[in-house]
């Protein structure tokens, strides 16, 4: 069986921390993560969240869990990463709660909420909203207001690394034709 590999940090993770940080702040409207088959549209106010890229910023940092005698221990290999999620606000409060979301998350105020709910993303920074409004199934005008939400993930692979306690080297010595060691 081959060794298990894990990550500290799923998109699921990614997506709690967001939508529990747009929950505190829009109380009334209904939260939704993107590209799920088989659910509908909400019906009013909403917003929907579209994870769109991860991006590497740094090469990997590794730490080591050893274990107390020779055998399987770990290496933890961390890579700082920027994670980009695209919100869209939906409904008759569209405008109105994505300028509150661009203003606040440039804040304080969000650093200190995403610190102290476990530090799964640091807010870096976002798009400005713009416009994007769609026509709904009945050929209706939807109101939608649109933005990039960019943030810093600390991911961190777990892989297996095999320890020793010691090492025996053997040499071995061999004469070359003119009679000199090597």
């Amino acid at each position: 069986m081959p060794p298990e590999i894990t990550l500290s940090l799923t998109e699921n993770d990614l997506y709690t921390a967001l939508g529990d940080f747009l929950q505190g702040l829009f109380v009334d409207v209904e939260i939704e993560r993107t590209q799920q088959n088989g659910v509908q549209m909400p019906l009013g106010d909403f917003i929907a969240m579209t994870s769109i890229n991860s991006a590497g910023l740094s090469t990997g940092v590794v730490t080591y869990s050893a274990p107390e005698q020779a055998g399987v221990g770990t290496q933890h290999i961390t890579r700082t990463t920027q994670w980009q999620c695209q919100l869209d606000f939906y409904g008759k409060t569209a405008e109105r709660n994505a300028l509150t979301f661009a203003t606040l998350v440039r804040s304080e105020f969000a650093t200190s909420h995403f610190r102290c709910a476990g530090g799964a993303i640091s807010p870096l920074y976002c798009t400005e909203p713009h416009q994007t409004t769609m026509i709904n199934g009945e050929q209706q005008y939807e109101s939608r207001w649109t933005l990039n939400f960019v943030a810093q993930i600390n991911p961190v692979v777990n892989a297996p690394l095999a320890f020793f306690d010691d090492v025996t080297i053997q040499s071995t010595i061999t004469e070359s034709i003119d009679g000199n060691s090597n």
